[in-house]
């Protein structure tokens, strides 16, 4: 059967609008150093600047794809890449980052800049929720932010960044390649995104998924593991139900941040016996003991103690944390899609049987760690002989990108790529 060609689309209220329709047009860009566009008769929702050089010969751009009619319906898609010069590269390889929940591309930079120097086109792509600020208090929106928006949104993010690499070398975008490296909701996504109609799509096809910390299916003997997660599905629902559609887990640890970094040594408001830079050491690192649900017994974003994190510069964390890295809401529907299918809840399954790319799944060891390779190993691996599974040291659910070995999970995956 031959693979479709799929158009471009942003979905408003059930309207699709088209940006291109046909295979044929999608090299026929116009260079302009200022601004690119997908050409055709509609206005323009796709638009790319390029920021500048960042490191030796790698430049960064940015895109910003509208997906919807209101204020934050956009996504943007940063892309780091090697340039021959202004508005061109000979790179025609894909790699796109899909971040953890609240997690911006700064986040991930460092990791993107990496791979670019290795010569991949990479890009991150930032979800809607980025776009939100501190001080909003309205999240009507947010109701109609399920998994399927966001599957399209990850399709637009992954055509784009084939046509924008097809714009910088002058390649065809249907021959664009791309790897996706999922982290934590971006694991979850782009695991589901696998088992989509997207993936059998020209524009939006992955060729290679690596799913990084998280748990579609816990294996079976877990069953006090599985019931929280039920538990934890039936609360977000309620919360859904009683119209509160956003999570402020990330509002609460950026407030927690800054009074670490403004005024470390002053005791805590939240545990008195503590200072503010030993509570945040402590939610770091004792993650687990302040969910109603934990997903694993020792699960934690970083490792260390009160004295200090051991493998993550601690200012920087914090900087970074309040300066873009993170955002402070993100929708309860990706929770709750989540805590479904950990909790067996009846209509939340994904088609281990659709996944038929080369699979590196990836666990953290103070993360998910081993709890989520069960699935991808028994149950992808069931008809996908091409599925790959390690845990990676005992840090945390954080330490992709940011600890000071994290470059050494990023040449284990770079590794993979190049034997898949």
């Amino acid at each position: 059967m031959k693979t479709q060609v799929a158009p471009l689309t942003i979905n408003t209220e059930n309207k699709t609008e088209t940006l291109f329709n046909q295979s044929d047009k999608l090299g026929g860009f116009f260079h302009n150093p200022a601004l690119f566009q997908v050409p055709g008769m509609y206005s323009p929702l796709v638009k790319s600047n390029r920021v500048g050089l960042v490191c030796g010969d790698v430049a960064e751009y940015k895109l910003k794809i509208k997906v919807g009619s209101r204020e934050y319906d956009y996504i943007v898609l940063t892309n780091y890449v090697k340039e021959k010069s202004v508005w061109s590269t000979a790179q025609n390889k894909n790699l796109i980052i899909l971040p953890g929940q609240a997690l911006t591309e700064s986040f991930y930079s460092d990791m993107a800049i990496y791979y670019a120097q290795l010569g991949y086109s990479t890009y991150i792509l930032d979800r809607r929720e980025t776009n939100i600020p501190v001080n909003e208090t309205d999240f009507s929106y947010m109701k109609n932010w399920t998994i399927d928006n966001y599957l399209n949104d990850t399709y637009n993010g992954i055509a784009v960044s084939k046509i924008h690499t097809a714009f910088l070398s002058d390649k065809a975008a249907e021959e664009i390649e791309v790897t996706a490296i999922g982290h934590s909701h971006g694991a979850l996504i782009l695991t589901a995104y696998g088992a989509s109609k997207y993936q059998n799509l020209v524009l939006g096809s992955v060729s290679r998924m690596v799913p990084v910390d998280i748990i579609i299916k816990y294996e079976p003997k877990h069953s006090e593991l599985i019931r929280a997660q039920a538990q934890e599905f039936d609360t977000i629902s309620r919360c859904l139900e009683n119209r509160v559609y956003n999570g402020s887990n990330m509002a609460f640890m950026m407030q927690i941040a800054s009074m670490a970094l403004t005024d470390p040594d002053r005791e805590s408001v939240f545990q008195p016996d503590l200072t503010n830079i030993q509570f945040f050491r402590l939610i770091a690192t004792q993650t687990h003991t302040f969910n109603a649900y934990p997903y694993t017994p020792n699960y934690h974003y970083w490792s260390g103690d009160l004295d200090g994190l051991y493998y993550v510069d601690e200012n920087r964390l914090l900087n970074l944390t309040l300066t873009g890295g993170a955002v402070p809401y993100a929708p309860k529907h990706l929770d709750l899609y989540m805590a479904g299918l950990m909790g067996n809840v009846k209509g939340y399954k994904i088609d281990f049987s659709r996944i038929s790319s080369p699979v590196l799944y990836i666990g953290l060891g103070g993360g998910f760690s081993d709890y989520g390779s069960w699935w991808y190993k028994n149950e992808v691996g069931k008809i996908n002989d091409k599925v790959t599974s390690i845990s990676w040291k005992n840090q945390g659910h954080g330490s992709i990108a940011l600890d000071y070995n994290s470059r050494d999970l990023w040449v284990i995956i770079h590794n993979w790529i190049m034997s898949n």
